[in-house]
C-alpha cells in the first residue's frame, strides 16, 4: 500500500485519511446480520488500518444496538488522542418512546451513553443519523451547541440529509453563532451519484466535507456480483432498500462490468477502481461503512 493521503476535515484545520474505517460490522450480537465481528478481530483490524495510516473511525449507536461502539472504544483505547472518532444519534436504542430521536433529552442520553460505551471524553465528530421531521430544528441544534460548548464534541456533522437540509441547518448555525456542522455523511459511488445533483454542490459552497459510506455499494462494485450472480439474501448487497439503495440493475451490472475491465487494463481489483475513483475526489472513503 503506498503512503497515506489527508485531506482537511470541512474549515476546521484537522486531517483524515482519505481511507477511513467504518465500524458497522463491529460487534458480537450481529443484530442486522451483516458483521458479528468479535473484539479480537475488531482489535487488529483497528490495529492495521493506524498501521497504515488510517486516523478516522466512525460508528454510530444503533450499529450492533451499541456493540460496535463499545468494541470500537476498546480497540482504539491504546491509541485514543492519535485518532480521531465519529459516532452518531438519532436511530431506536431502546423500547421507550423516548429513545429515539433529535430531541435535546435523547441527543444529551445519546451522547452519554456512546461516551460510555467508546470509554472516552470526547468525540471527535458527533452526527445527526438522519433528518428528525417530529422536533424543531432549532432543538437540535441548541442541543448539539450544548455538547460542543461542554467540551463532549469538537465537530458536529449530519448524515442521510438532503441538500435543503443540510443548507437549512448552516444557515440557522450562522444566524445563531453556533459552531457550523463540518462533515456530511451520505452513500456515494459509482452506483448511486444522486448527491451530484444538489447535495455536493452546496457541499463545496459551504466547505463541508464528504464522508462516503458503502463505497462499493454493498460489495456490487467488487466484481463478485453480476447479473447472472446476483448477490443472495443475507448479504449486505442483498438487503439492498434496506440496508442499502436500490439500484438501477440494468444499467448498474453494465457499470460493473466497465469496473472489470478497468481493474484488468490496471492491474488492479475492481475494489480498488471504485474507491479510487472516490478518493481522487478528494472524499474520505469509509471502508467497512
Amino acid at each position: 500500500m503506498g503512503k497515506m493521503k489527508y485531506t482537511p476535515i470541512g474549515k476546521t484545520g484537522v486531517h483524515a485519511s482519505i481511507l477511513s474505517l467504518g465500524a458497522m460490522t463491529f460487534g458480537e450480537k450481529n443484530t442486522w446480520k451483516l458483521g458479528g465481528l468479535d473484539q479480537i478481530t475488531v482489535d487488529k483490524m483497528v490495529k492495521h488500518a493506524i498501521d497504515q495510516g488510517v486516523n478516522l473511525f466512525d460508528t454510530a449507536d444503533v450499529y450492533d444496538e451499541g456493540e460496535s461502539e463499545k468494541t470500537l472504544g476498546k480497540a482504539l483505547k491504546p491509541y485514543r488522542d492519535q485518532v480521531l472518532v465519529a459516532t452518531k444519534a438519532r436511530g431506536k436504542m431502546g423500547p421507550g418512546i423516548n429513545e429515539v430521536g433529535l430531541s435535546r433529552h435523547h441527543i444529551r442520553t445519546a451522547i452519554r451513553k456512546s461516551l460510555e460505551r467508546l470509554d472516552t471524553n470526547w468525540v471527535d465528530i458527533y452526527q445527526f443519523h438522519s433528518w428528525d421531521a417530529h422536533v424543531p430544528l432549532d432543538e437540535s441544534l441548541e442541543a448539539m451547541q450544548d455538547l460542543v460548548e461542554e467540551g463532549r464534541v469538537n465537530y458536529p456533522g449530519i448524515s442521510n440529509f438532503t441538500a435543503w437540509q443540510i443548507a437549512t441547518l448552516q444557515a440557522r448555525c450562522e444566524e445563531r453563532g453556533y459552531s457550523r456542522y463540518e462533515t456530511a455523511q451520505m452513500n456515494y459511488s459509482l452506483l448511486n451519484r444522486d448527491i451530484e445533483h444538489e447535495v455536493l454542490p452546496f457541499m463545496k459552497y459551504s466547505q463541508m466535507s464528504l464522508l462516503v459510506w458503502s463505497p462499493l455499494h454493498g460489495g456490487i462494485l467488487s466484481g463478485k456480483y453480476s447479473r447472472d450472480a446476483k448477490p443472495p439474501p443475507g448479504t449486505r448487497a442483498g438487503n439492498r432498500g434496506i440496508y442499502f439503495p436500490f439500484f438501477d440493475e440494468t444499467t448498474g451490472f453494465d457499470m460493473v462490468e466497465k469496473v472489470k475491465a478497468i481493474a484488468k487494463e490496471q492491474e488492479a481489483t475492481p475494489s480498488q477502481v471504485a474507491i479510487s475513483w472516490l478518493a481522487s475526489k478528494g472524499h474520505i472513503v469509509l471502508l467497512g461503512a
